[in-house]
């Protein structure tokens, strides 16, 4: 484990010095704002922003994902990005054989840079800072998630434009619907359903069912299009998988985890594919 990456801010080493022998390592000076001053590199620019995305991602997939297994460019460039107060770092027990597993997110003044530098989409939502330690893992495996189903569609020819996550999502279905709970049962089904359309979402159970994550991209012939995605943890019953395909989201989960879902499903006479992490 690379125990240097956390070590108190006064012993961190400094940005590492630009490497002239592959584009992607040199360092550049950037500016936020009149008074502050950056070095990246566009290895560290692509990290950002995928932390930026997913809002947190492990050690495991950065290495196996943005770096292609490459762990002598991923480890100078985390120390980099960390001593300048860009990313920060936390390492959780998770998973019933309570295993280290370490994550990345941005910083608030990492999601402020980001944004200057105008890295993507304008439209693509940022995130900075950890959320809830229990759900760490379940969200830091959409970011491989993404990358499956994002190999699938650029092998089509397609082109991703951006993604949205549940975050996003929930904002903009539950502040309307927030406001139709006054107008009674009747006219809040009606108002449920047509917030449900308006997003391309569902109504199951009596509930407008979210994804996880919701990728936005051009198939091959230009057409816009989307495809809803769900992590399924180990603590998913039968029925939660059950409204997820009801929803028509395609479902990802871990080997262990997939099996006994896909057998909950076909008990229940429903057909959905589980598609294993």
């Amino acid at each position: 484990m690379d125990r240097d990456i956390e070590q108190p801010i006064e012993n961190r080493l400094r940005p590492a010095e630009p490497q002239r022998d592959d584009a992607q390592r040199v360092h550049e000076r950037v500016r936020e704002g009149r008074h502050r001053s950056y070095l990246l590199s566009p290895d560290e620019r692509a990290t950002m922003y995928d932390l930026g995305r997913f809002r947190t991602v492990t050690i495991k997939d950065l290495a196996e994902i943005r770096y292609k297994g490459n762990e002598t460019h991923l480890r100078p460039d985390l120390r980099s990005l960390q001593s300048q107060g860009l990313i920060q770092r936390k390492e959780v027990w998770t998973g019933r054989d309570r295993e280290v597993n370490t994550f990345f997110t941005l910083t608030k003044p990492g999601k402020k840079l980001l944004k200057s530098l105008h890295v993507g989409p304008t439209n693509q939502a940022l995130y900075a800072g950890f959320v809830k330690p229990a759900e760490l893992r379940h969200d830091a495996a959409v970011y491989p998630m993404f990358n499956r189903e994002a190999s699938k569609i650029e092998q089509d020819g397609g082109k991703i434009r951006r993604v949205v996550l549940d975050f996003e999502l929930k904002k903009k279905v539950y502040s309307p619907l927030a406001k139709a709970k006054a107008l009674g049962t009747a006219e809040y089904t009606r108002r449920q359903a047509e917030i449900a359309r308006e997003h391309g979402l569902k109504v199951v159970n009596g509930h407008i069912t979210l994804p996880d994550l919701r990728i936005e991209y051009q198939d091959r012939h230009g057409v816009s299009a989307q495809i809803d995605l769900e992590v399924a943890t180990e603590n998913y019953h039968g029925s939660h998988a059950a409204g997820k395909a009801a929803a028509g989201f395609r479902i990802y989960a871990a080997a262990e985890t997939a099996g006994k879902l896909s057998r909950a499903l076909d008990e229940r006479e429903i057909t959905a594919e589980i598609f294993s992490l």
